[in-house]
This record gives C-alpha cells, sequence and structure tokens, in this order.
C-alpha cells in the first residue's frame, strides 16, 4: 500500500531537479546525461528509455518539459516513490501549443543516494485515467520528415516512407488548391503496422478500427482543454501499400479534414464526410471516379433523406459515404463550388447546426430541403454510375 510522504515539499524539488536535467538532456541530444537520470540497475527499463530519448531524438521539439503540479502528492511504496507528472511536448511546425500529457512517474534512490527515474508509466492508471498516448511513447518509431509533412512510421512500415510522404505532400497541394480557406499544408501522418494506435483513439467512428481505412483525429492541449493543439491523420495498415490511385483519394479525403480542423465539428456528418470526398476525388478524372455498389443500390430503390449522424459511420457507411459525396456533387452541380462551401459556413455558424435544423439552412441557401437534396443526388448517383 503507497502512503503520503512526510516532508513531501523537499522532495518535490528534487524530483524538478531530476525532471529538468532530463529534459534538458533530451533537448539536448546528450544521452550520457540523460541515463544519469533513470535507474540503469534495471535493464528493461534501461532498454526502455533508450528507445525512448531514440524516439524523440527524430522529432522536431519545439517546446518539452515536465511539470509537477501543486496538486501532486507523492507516496511511497517500500523503497519506491510515486508521483503525478505533466509532460509537454510541442512539435515544432505543426502544433499551435503543447500537448500536456499526464504521467505516474516513480522513483529510487542509486548506489550514490541520487533520486532516478525508475518508471515513466502505469499501464493501469492510463487506462483507468483515459490518458492518450503517442506512437513515440509506446514503441520504437522511425520519423521521416519532408517538405511540412511529418510521417511516423515503425520499422515494419518505414519502407514505405517515401511514397506515403510524396502522397500526402501532393495531397496538401491539391487540398489548398481546393478549400476556400487558408491551411499551411503542414501536418503529421501516422502509418504503423499496428492499429493499437488507432484502436485507442476517443470517439474512434464506428468503434471498429478495422472498419476505417484511416481517419483524422484533434490533439488536444489536455485532456480537460478546449485548444486543439493540432489535427493529425493516421492510415490503416492495410492502406499502406494499398493500390495508389485508391490510398491517394484516401490520404486527400483525410487532408481535408485535417485542413477543417475544428471547423467542421458540429455540422452534419454527411456535410463533412461530403465535402472531403468531394475535395478527394478534384484531381479525378471523371470517367475514373467511383463510388460503392452500396450507395447506387440505395440510390436505384429511391432516396428521400441524407445519412444520419448517429448511423453514418455504422454497418451501411459504404453506402453512407457515397451518398453525402454525391449530396455536395449534387449542390456544386446545380448552385456552385462556392454555394456548397456557403452551405458549409452557415451550418457551422453560430456553433453548428443540428440535424433537426439543417432544413432551415438548406432552405435558406439553395431553396430545398434535405429530402429535396437527397432524391437528387441519388437521381445523379444513377445519371453517374448505372
Amino acid at each position: 500500500m503507497a502512503t503520503p510522504v512526510d516532508g513531501a515539499s523537499a522532495l518535490v524539488e528534487e524530483v524538478i531537479e531530476v525532471l529538468d536535467a532530463r529534459a534538458e538532456a533530451i533537448k539536448a541530444g546528450r544521452l550520457e546525461d540523460y541515463l544519469r537520470g533513470i535507474n540503469t540497475t534495471d535493464a528493461g527499463f534501461t532498454v526502455s528509455q533508450k528507445q525512448y530519448y531514440a524516439n524523440l531524438q527524430q522529432l522536431p521539439l519545439g517546446r518539452f518539459g515536465y511539470t509537477v503540479p501543486k496538486s501532486s502528492t507523492p507516496s511511497t511504496e517500500g523503497d519506491t516513490t510515486t508521483l503525478l507528472v505533466l509532460v509537454r511536448l510541442q512539435l515544432d511546425g505543426y502544433d499551435a501549443v503543447p500537448v500536456t500529457t499526464p504521467a505516474r512517474f516513480s522513483f529510487v534512490r542509486n548506489t550514490e543516494g541520487m533520486l532516478v527515474l525508475s518508471a515513466a508509466h502505469d499501464r493501469a492508471w492510463e487506462r483507468r485515467h483515459d490518458v492518450d498516448l503517442a506512437p513515440w511513447d509506446l514503441y520504437p518509431i522511425r520519423a521521416e520528415e519532408e517538405s511540412g509533412v511529418l510521417g511516423i512510421f515503425d520499422e515494419a512500415s518505414v519502407d514505405a516512407a517515401d511514397e506515403i510522404l510524396d502522397a500526402v505532400r501532393d495531397g496538401a497541394g491539391q487540398v489548398q488548391a481546393t478549400v476556400p480557406f487558408d491551411w499551411n499544408g503542414h501536418v503529421v501522418v501516422y502509418a504503423l503496422s499496428s492499429v493499437d494506435v488507432l484502436a485507442s483513439l476517443d470517439n474512434l467512428p464506428g468503434g471498429d478500427p478495422d472498419a476505417l481505412d484511416g481517419v483524422a483525429f484533434p490533439v488536444r492541449a489536455g485532456a480537460d482543454s478546449t485548444k486543439v493543439a493540432s489535427t493529425r491523420f493516421m492510415i490503416h495498415p492495410r492502406m499502406i501499400r494499398r493500390d495508389e490511385p485508391l490510398r491517394d483519394r484516401l490520404v486527400r479525403h483525410e487532408l481535408t479534414h485535417v485542413a477543417m480542423g475544428p471547423r467542421d465539428d458540429n455540422v452534419p456528418i454527411w456535410l463533412s464526410e461530403g465535402l472531403a470526398e468531394f475535395v478527394s476525388v478534384q484531381p479525378v478524372p471523371a470517367y475514373e471516379r467511383m463510388i460503392s455498389r452500396d450507395a447506387l443500390e440505395a440510390a436505384q430503390a429511391g432516396m428521400t433523406e441524407l445519412p444520419r449522424d448517429d448511423s453514418f459511420n455504422g454497418a451501411e457507411s459504404s453506402q453512407n459515404y457515397g451518398i453525402a459525396w454525391y449530396a455536395c456533387e449534387y449542390i456544386a452541380a446545380t448552385f456552385g463550388q462556392d454555394t456548397l462551401w456557403r452551405v458549409f459556413d452557415e451550418m457551422r455558424r453560430a456553433g453548428g447546426t443540428s440535424e433537426a435544423r439543417q432544413d432551415d439552412v438548406l432552405r435558406e441557401v439553395l431553396g430545398v430541403d434535405s429530402s429535396e437534396v437527397a432524391e437528387a443526388a441519388g437521381k445523379k448517383i444513377i445519371a453517374t454510375f448505372g
């Protein structure tokens, strides 16, 4: 049983000194100083800590450091002292603000009586507190950076780094040329051979990582913060070496979400996903564009409503993405692409638009409601695909 530490303030000051030295060693690239601050008598811990150091040395660290919050009370169990530590890390050129991640750090005294780090993770505690970890916190990574694209790979996926970076760089340029707002094109992409990080994301669409080819996700400044440090995206392992046109369309889709950032948080999902599909196909010749058979069959059966938020990423997701795309295609073809983006702007105005109120916006901007948009989208799908 862990117990509070008597004279905790002096111990906390000592912990802060150890952590400050650790942060400086990481930022300066001094491995020897870094190792001096850990318990090297534990071979497994030493290996994992060397790997963590190697991971961070590959990243474009802007700000990096540790904070012990005033509320953190050290506790002891045997010779080990444990307390809450906040890790702050900002990727230079990619994160608007540092990302703060809570951690349970443990310390022991070495043979010289110096306080040293003995544990940097408590998996059970992290799960209980829903702590989101980045790939570099979990296992060996291979980071590659090119022209504002930071790719996070692992040993089993890094051989595809050049292809992925090229696809993302080209896709970013194509998205920038299509969306009617400024975006610098800088993005972090995870292309890992495991779905572990994908599966750990909060609010994963549909809840099944294997049902998604990719996903864009916000990285918040902290668990309780409303600030978004950046929007990153992740490619499912099966898509890393997939047929290039299909993969590149997926990349453009996810990059559209990255470019939008929080702009599309409070609009109907059909509009958010439909716009991402609409942007993703712009570089593709019309005769090469494909839609799911499910969407075509739904159109042939007759459509009278747009996909709903609560079931969009469910069993009929392939149908819903196609319908959402063609709802946007219908609006752009009939009223103009500028009007399509005006619908988006009006939907996100004043905190966003619910499904219950979307017809008000559609009637105001287009003069038609969601049922009429759905019916027209279905007819356009049939006219285009069969």
